[in-house]
């Protein structure tokens, strides 16, 4: 009996819809960080990720660039500014740090720096396309890392990993903001699932060619 009760308390695990749970995940979040978005916008006061002021106006720094500004045709000038003393401040310091050129790919900073330029650039001035973009990232580095679970654990372990790491507070917090920590568990989870599928299809190779010395002898 005791056994029964405890089956049929992860019995419901094994009907988890991942695709339902993941639409689900991405509203939930997507409200969340529109509503983050626009507090934000009317206090200026960014409390969950401070620095984010920083990355949004070195992105817009890069999206101008992207544009034609810094040559002769188009040169930075003061209209470009914002009003807001901090953020020209920034603008100003991305403008002697980069001499009028984009940032370079050689560190994460500069990778995000362009991140946000190209989506500044594609969509305008909106931080929350930044945002979207991190929601976007977080959902899928779970995604990848669920169908690697599918493949080496139960599916009730692979479905709990799921519902957790879709709804668990930090990364969902976390995949609101402008932080550059989603693009780094993108890209870790990325290499996992890559690692995993080299793995796989030497896997696949290994048996084929096993079958066939198996056929000769």
């Amino acid at each position: 009996m005791r056994t029964d009760i405890s089956l049929n308390r992860f019995s419901w695990f094994h009907g988890l819809d991942y695709k339902k749970l993941i639409i689900i995940a991405f509203l939930l979040r997507l409200i969340v960080a529109s509503a983050y978005d626009i507090f934000v916008s009317v206090t200026g006061k960014d409390i969950i990720a401070p620095d984010s002021k920083f990355y949004s106006i070195n992105g817009r720094y890069v999206s101008l660039v992207f544009e034609g500004y810094g040559g002769k045709n188009m040169p930075f000038t003061k209209d470009l500014l914002l009003g807001d003393k901090s953020s020209d401040q920034i603008f100003i310091d991305a403008l002697k740090r980069e001499k009028m050129q984009l940032p370079p790919l050689n560190s994460a900073v500069g990778v995000h720096f362009r991140l946000i330029g190209i989506l500044y650039f594609i969509f305008g001035y909106s931080t929350i396309c930044v945002r979207v973009f991190n929601i976007c990232l977080s959902i899928l580095s779970v995604y990848l890392l669920y169908n690697v679970a599918r493949r080496y654990f139960e599916r009730v372990t692979a479905n709990f990993f799921l519902l957790l790491a879709l709804f668990l507070p930090t990364l969902f917090v976390y995949s609101i903001t402008m932080s550059r920590d989603m693009f780094r568990v993108f890209l870790i989870s990325l290499a996992i699932w890559t690692a995993y599928y080299i793995m796989n299809i030497i896997n696949n190779i290994g048996e084929i060619w096993v079958k066939r010395l198996k056929l000769r002898f």
